[in-house]
């Protein structure tokens, strides 16, 4: 018995869990529609990159550097000895970067379908949601903190003060070739990013405003047939009055502050002008403004609750000194609900009161909601896919998506194509798409360029060799609008067996862990083909070997968007696929999620060092004899 080769075989399709964990993740950080002033022409956009020494009719400073050498700071070159006053970047949790990319992209949050497969709209599991409005929170906070907004600041103007000296020559171009038009990059800069930070806060925003009034209008429904049905049974009553008290209380807490916390204030960037928009004013500012409109509010029925809970507070049970106590108090049981939890007419009223109130404050201090329009990525892809077709591609034929290779063999015909049809359905866009603005309008072009690794030669599972075929076949530059160039996907016997042999939903994890579904869906395998230094993936992306496994329902809606936009690469992926059990990435996780998943970490690492430990002791043991 090859007991090392064993062990090498449950780490390949589990995953080396000992060498990961919940505190590793959370202490490892990462460095990172039109305008109206007039555009550059194609012929300008191509002097970024010359000298202007090479093209300006005026005397310039005989310079070898282009207007886009000047900016290489920004993008990782070295800053000292620039104008660039500080590093660009700045230290951000690894563990939130998914999330943060995809709302700087002005992507939601989340899909509706993988809203429903974690079970977010159900009340019983609201803490979920207050999990990933706590993470939304942080990331905005991030963004307001001073030391983030003076390097966003610094780079921002340091890019306007670049593109201004390019713009100077530029316009005596214009002058003397008689085009009247003025080159003004530094208010069409403020523009892009204004309009960039608004759009995105005002989606994230919209999309919050509405999980929480869905999840509090199902929470009130629940209440009123549990009324119906419980009759003069006060116990009854009580419990299905915290029930929902304790619902709306913590969201309406929790959707307070996404009200004054989403934006990010523009003071000081070059070329903006003042806005009467609050998400571009600073956080403190924001924050006292809504206070001040709150104090203009009638909150008679949640002042009635809270004094009924301080005056139950005198008369409760004091909290167990000791274990002995706590654990005679649970010998008791679950105990009634607490008397104010009883009075149907305040807490309904309550209900309505904190909705009514929130909405007018949020309406006076945001304002209106903008109407939706597409999400970035898609409006640029649909421009890219119009501009292929009037180029000479066939319009149905023409695809966006990624090409993926079939490594595993050993399946009939007929299992084959009953795992494609399960896949297919996987990445149904009608399904996956929804909530997602734009996206109905690209989903009928999205799609896999299969290939059969045995068709070229290709041994079952070797990933090398499909590598050496993707690379020499899509040469062209990766870009939104066609297949991906950057990554593949392979289906190997692992991405196989997760469709034919899936693992059952856990139905609820235990207590102290929160609910915890929709994690252990079908996958495939996202094969990155970038050589990185290893000094970066030991910093960033601790374990990276190049690939990781992608939960399938993700790969149109999100995996594709954040790679051909360049958001973000497979390897700030990773550290959240690193702690899944099966080590797959199923989007931006929560609290919860990760707790669990700990724990399934530490139970497994530990019960399969136990037993490979007993095997190669029996081993030795046998070998003495």
């Amino acid at each position: 018995m090859d007991i090392d080769e064993i062990e090498r075989v449950e780490k390949y399709w589990f995953g080396d869990h000992a060498t990961w964990s919940h505190e590793q993740l959370l202490r490892l950080v990462v460095y990172g529609t039109r305008t109206s002033p007039p555009p550059m022409t194609m012929e300008e956009l191509g002097l970024l990159h010359t000298p202007s020494h090479r093209w300006a009719e005026g005397p310039t400073k005989i310079k070898d550097t282009s207007c886009q050498d000047a900016l290489s700071p920004l993008f990782g070159a070295p800053y000292k000895g620039t104008d660039l006053s500080v590093p660009p970047y700045a230290q951000f949790p690894a563990r939130l970067l998914p999330l943060q990319a995809k709302l700087w992209q002005g992507m939601a949050p989340m899909n509706r379908n993988r809203w429903l497969q974690r079970q977010m709209g159900d009340p019983a599991n609201y803490r979920n949601l207050m999990e990933l409005i706590n993470d939304i929170l942080a990331i905005f906070k991030w963004w307001n903190e001073e030391s983030v907004q003076h390097r966003m600041r610094a780079g921002f103007n340091f890019l306007v003060d670049k593109h201004v000296e390019f713009a100077a020559p530029v316009n005596d171009r214009r002058e003397k070739n008689g085009v009247p038009q003025k080159l003004d990059l530094a208010a069409m800069w403020a523009e892009y990013f204004y309009a960039r930070i608004s759009a995105m806060s005002e989606r994230t925003h919209q999309w919050l405003v509405d999980r929480v009034d869905e999840v509090q209008s199902r929470a009130f429904a629940e209440y009123t047939v549990t009324l119906e049905s419980a009759g003069d049974d006060q116990q009854a009553v009580g419990a299905a009055g915290k029930k929902l008290y304790e619902c709306v209380q913590d969201l309406n807490a929790m959707i307070t502050k996404v009200d004054y916390t989403l934006g990010i204030p523009m003071t000081g960037f070059k070329g903006h002008k003042a806005s009467s928009n609050a998400s571009v004013l600073s956080l403190d500012i924001r924050d006292d403004l809504y206070q001040k409109l709150a104090a203009t509010k009638s909150w008679t029925h949640m002042e009635k609750m809270l004094k009924a809970q301080d005056a139950e507070a005198a008369t409760e049970q004091k909290p167990p000194k000791d274990i002995s106590e706590l654990v005679a108090q649970m010998k008791k049981g679950p105990q009634p609900a607490a008397p104010r939890f009883q009075d149907q007419e305040t807490l309904i009223a309550h209900y309505h009161e904190g909705r009514r109130n929130r909405a007018e404050i949020r309406s006076a201090l945001r304002g209106a909601p903008a109407p939706p329009a597409d999400e970035q990525w898609i409006a640029i892809l649909k421009g890219r896919m119009d501009f292929y077709i009037a180029n000479g591609r066939d319009p149905k034929t023409h695809q966006w998506g990624f090409v993926c290779y079939r490594l595993t063999y050993n399946q009939t015909d007929t299992e084959w194509a009953d795992f494609m049809a399960k896949l297919r359905a996987d990445m149904d866009n009608s399904r996956s798409g929804e909530w997602i603005q734009g996206f109905d309008s690209i989903a009928d072009r999205a799609g896999l360029e299969m290939y059969d690794g045995r068709d070229l030669g290709i041994a079952e599972g070797d990933i090398e060799a499909a590598k050496k075929h993707f690379k020499e076949t899509y040469t062209m530059l990766p870009t939104l609008g066609r297949m991906w160039a950057q990554d593949f996907l392979v289906i190997d016997a692992q991405s196989y067996s997760s469709y034919a042999h899936p693992e059952p939903e856990i139905e609820r994890p235990p207590v102290p862990f929160g609910p915890c579904f929709g994690d252990k869906g079908g996958f495939v395998r996202l094969v990155d083909t970038i050589e990185y230094p290893a000094g970066m993936l030991d910093a960033m992306s601790p374990g990276y070997q190049g690939e990781l496994k992608v939960l399938s329902s993700l790969v149109f809606t999100e995996v594709y968007p954040l790679l051909a936009t360049f958001a973000l690469r497979p390897t700030s992926l990773w550290p959240l696929a690193r702690l899944h059990p099966r080590e797959v990435y199923v989007g931006n996780t929560i609290d919860s999620q990760e707790a669990w998943w700990e724990f399934c970490r530490i139970d497994m690492v530990a019960m399969m060092d136990g037993i490979f430990a007993d095997l190669r002791k029996k081993k030795a043991a046998l070998r003495e004899k």
